[in-house]
C-alpha cells in the first residue's frame, strides 16, 4: 500500500524495509495473540512445577523482552513467582547459579543464539520454555514448551515484529500464570493500540522529526515505571539503526545521572504513557536546561498499561531511528555491523 493506506510503507516519503516491517506489527500481534500457541502450556508448566523463580534470558532486544516481563511482575498485584531477567551471556558456560525449582525461559527469535544454546547444554534446568518464532530451531527442539510468536516478514535486519511479538507472548503467559485480567484485556487490545501508534508515529515523523537536521553526538531515552523496557529498546534502535551512542534509562535515573553528559549536541527522547507524568515533565526540563534537544514520543490516544509500552512505543522509536540513520548516511535496513554480529552470535 502507499502512504495513504491502512499500513503505510513510507516514512517521510521514502520507502524503508524497516518501516514496512513496523507497519505489519498489528497484524503480526493479532496472529500471535489469536493463536496463543504454547501460551497455556507454558503457564501450566509454571503452575505444575510450583516454580518460585522464572529465569528469563535473551540477547539484545530479547533481553529487553525479558526485562519487560521482570518489570511487569513488579507492577502486578497478584502473587506469582519471582522473575529474574538475565542477559544471555550470564547464563552461558555455567556461570549462573540455578536453583532446583527454577524454570528457564529462553527468548530467541531464531532459536540459535549461541549463549542460550550453551546455557541449555551446561546446566539450565529442564523442562524449559522457548519463546521463539522458529519452532524447528536448536533452542526450541529441546524445550518442554514452545511459545511461538508470529513474524509475517523481516525485510530489515532490525527486529520489529520479533520484539513486539515476543513482548506479547511473555506478558500473555504471565497474565495466565497470575490470573491478571487487566493485563489480559490490554493485550487483547494491543493490535488496535499499536495500529493507532503507527498512525501517530507517521504523522509525528512529518512534523517533529522533519525539524531534525543533524545527527546528535549522543542520546538519552527514558520512560517511567514498567515503561523502562520501552526506553531500553528505543536506545537499542538508535544504536543499531542510526549508530548514535544512546543510554536507555528509567525516568528518575535519567534525571539524576543520565543527564550528566547532555549538552547542545545531544538528544533526549522521552516516552510517555497516557495521562500526566510529573516525573517525566521534570526530567524534560532538566534535559532542556542542559542544552539538549528534547523530543517526546506521541502520547497514546487511550490509556495504556505501562507493561505493554515496549510494543506501543516501538513505532515512534523506529521512526526516530530511521530519520537519524538517513541524516547520518546509513542504510536503516542493512547496518554495516551485521557481519560482525553474526560472527559472534551464532
Amino acid at each position: 500500500m502507499d502512504h495513504d493506506g491502512k499500513y503505510p510503507q513510507y516514512l517521510g516519503g521514502v520507502l524503508s524495509g524497516l518501516w514496512q516491517d513496523v507497519a505489519e506489527i498489528p497484524a503480526a500481534l493479532a496472529a500471535t495473540l489469536d493463536n496463543r500457541e504454547g501460551f497455556e502450556a507454558a503457564a501450566k508448566l509454571v503452575a505444575s512445577r510450583g516454580a518460585s523463580r522464572l529465569v528469563v534470558s535473551g540477547n539484545g532486544a530479547a533481553y529487553y523482552v525479558a526485562s519487560a516481563l521482570w518489570l511487569a511482575s513488579l507492577r502486578g498485584l497478584q502473587p506469582g513467582p519471582e522473575v529474574c531477567a538475565v542477559p544471555s551471556g550470564f547464563v552461558a558456560r555455567g556461570r549462573f547459579a540455578w536453583r532446583p525449582d527454577d524454570i528457564f525461559v529462553a527468548v530467541s527469535s531464531s532459536g540459535e543464539f549461541r549463549d542460550l544454546v550453551e546455557a541449555i547444554d551446561k546446566g539450565a534446568p529442564r523442562p524449559y520454555i522457548a519463546v521463539t518464532s522458529s519452532p524447528e530451531s536448536t533452542v526450541a527442539r529441546g524445550a518442554g514448551v514452545i511459545a511461538k510468536f508470529q513474524v509475517l516478514h523481516q525485510r530489515a535486519l532490525t527486529h520489529s515484529q520479533v520484539f513486539c511479538g515476543a513482548v506479547a507472548a511473555v506478558l500473555s503467559i504471565w497474565a495466565m500464570v497470575v490470573d491478571d485480567v487487566v493485563l489480559s484485556r490490554q493485550l487483547r487490545d494491543l493490535p488496535a493500540i499499536t495500529e493507532s501508534a503507527i498512525d501517530q508515529a507517521s504523522r509525528w515523523s512529518g512534523d517533529a522529526l522533519s525539524e531534525l537536521e543533524a545527527v546528535p553526538r549522543s542520546a538519552l531515552t527514558c520512560a517511567s515505571g514498567a515503561g523502562w523496557a520501552a526506553a531500553l529498546e528505543a536506545a537499542l534502535l538508535l544504536k543499531e539503526v542510526a549508530r548514535v551512542p544512546t543510554e536507555g534509562s528509567e525516568t528518575r535515573e535519567a534525571a539524576t545521572s543520565g543527564m550528566y553528559p547532555l549538552a547542545s549536541d545531544d538528544l533526549a527522547f522521552t516516552l510517555p504513557s497516557a495521562g500526566e507524568d510529573p516525573l517525566l515533565a521534570e526530567a524534560e526540563g532538566i534535559f532542556e536546561r542542559a542544552g539538549a534537544k528534547v523530543l517526546r514520543a506521541p502520547v497514546p490516544r487511550s490509556p495504556i498499561d505501562e507493561r505493554v509500552m515496549g510494543a506501543v512505543m516501538f513505532p515512534a522509536s523506529a521512526a526516530l531511528a530511521i530519520r537519524l540513520a538517513r541524516l547520518g548516511g546509513f542504510d536503516p535496513d542493512a547496518p554495516s555491523w551485521a557481519a560482525s554480529y553474526y560472527q559472534t552470535a551464532r
